[in-house]
């Protein structure tokens, strides 16, 4: 049984992923590689290894998901390259958990940081613009939302249903957690 902490902050994580947009859930995505990296350090550090394993595992899943989200053809030469980094920052990622070796994942851990604060930045400016776009509209007319790279190229989800149909919002599910 959960303890009674733990069943609000997963209720709490639940509802916040399932209400995230896309480029919101990449950003998601990014905080838990990060913050799984560094469970995975200090875990081999102090030579616990079935846990640096677990959390390696997920992290490595976490690119593998990342990889297969991409849209080469939206993309272009920087889904090729965004594939790329993701694949190194994998195999990378499996010689330090064959290994346990702490520098490997030190190689690792501030490209994942980089690529998070770079998704992080991008996905705050999409979504101002975004805004700016709802409330500026000389005709009356809403917008069309104009795609980013970060919905094009490694969106994890697919666009939310519409809730005023009817239908109800179906979104894979990523399992990190292991």
């Amino acid at each position: 049984m959960a303890t009674p902490l733990t069943q609000p902050q997963q209720y709490y994580l639940k509802t916040q992923i399932e209400t995230a947009s896309q480029p919101q859930l990449l950003v998601m995505i990014f905080d838990a590689a990060v913050k799984k990296l560094r469970i995975a350090r200090q875990a081999v550090e102090k030579r616990e290894i079935e846990k640096a394993h677990i959390e390696l595992i997920k992290v490595q899943k976490i690119f593998t998901e990342l990889m297969v989200a991409l849209d080469f053809e939206k993309g272009g030469d920087l889904a090729h390259q965004l594939w790329r980094l993701y694949d190194f920052i994998y195999h990378h990622l499996v010689q330090a958990n064959i290994k346990q070796d702490a520098r490997m994942i030190d190689e690792v851990l501030p490209i994942v940081e980089n690529l998070r604060e770079g998704w992080t930045q991008a996905v705050g400016k999409f979504l101002s613009e975004t805004e700016n776009r709802k409330h500026f509209s000389p005709l009356g007319v809403s917008p069309r939302p104009v795609a980013s790279p970060s919905t094009t190229l490694t969106s994890p989800a697919p666009a939310p249903a519409s809730r005023a149909s009817g239908e109800e919002t179906v979104r894979p599910r990523l399992n990190i957690r292991g």
